[in-house]
């Protein structure tokens, strides 16, 4: 198999997991960080499993409010960040890092806004379905869930969280082929 199969055979993997675990981890942040981290050998990592849990409260555009970062692209972020190595120590001696860190992190920001419009929450789900839900209002969570069922809705978070899981794979592949600890 050729390295550029081996690299879409992970990012499919990525995509796949990523669609799978929006259903068992509850949440579009921490179902990307999961799947990126499950597909690139790091999914038993005590740290990774740790830093998983700092996306939770990412999910839904940020606690559910649908106003900040699509949660599935800032597990993407954190996923892709988390693939550079480097601690607190690091970044305050070479700022250079954090430059490094934030491009890799725009290229895969720049992919969902080709896309999908935009990286919010809430425009993601305006354009696509030309509405928003707040889902802090137990009203609106249970129309959005039963509106992500219904064929006719096109967008699903589910895929779109397939998708960014992918990306994030080739992303980290780009930058930091060395994260992965599976054949590439």
């Amino acid at each position: 198999m050729s390295e550029m199969a081996k690299k879409e055979a992970l990012q499919v993997e990525a995509a796949r997991r990523g669609e799978e675990y929006l259903a068992t981890c509850r949440g579009c942040a921490p179902a990307v960080f999961a799947a990126v981290m499950d597909t690139l050998g790091h999914g038993d990592d005590a740290a990774a499993r740790e830093v998983c849990k700092a996306s939770v409260g990412l999910t839904g555009g940020t606690g559910f409010m649908s106003v900040g970062t699509c949660g599935a692209v800032a597990g993407g972020a954190m996923a892709v960040s988390y693939s550079f190595g480097y601690g607190r120590e690091d970044l305050e001696e070479d700022v250079a890092r954090t430059l490094a860190v934030n491009t890799a992190v725009a290229q895969l920001g720049k992919r969902v806004v080709e896309r999908y419009g935009h990286i919010q929450c809430q425009e993601i789900q305006f354009s696509h379905w030309g509405k928003s839900f707040r889902f802090t209002h137990p009203e609106a969570f249970a129309e959005f869930l039963a509106f992500c069922v219904d064929e006719r809705s096109g967008l699903k978070c589910q895929t779109l969280t397939g998708v960014v899981s992918g990306w994030a794979v080739e992303c980290i592949l780009e930058h930091n082929p060395a994260f992965c600890r599976r054949e590439k």
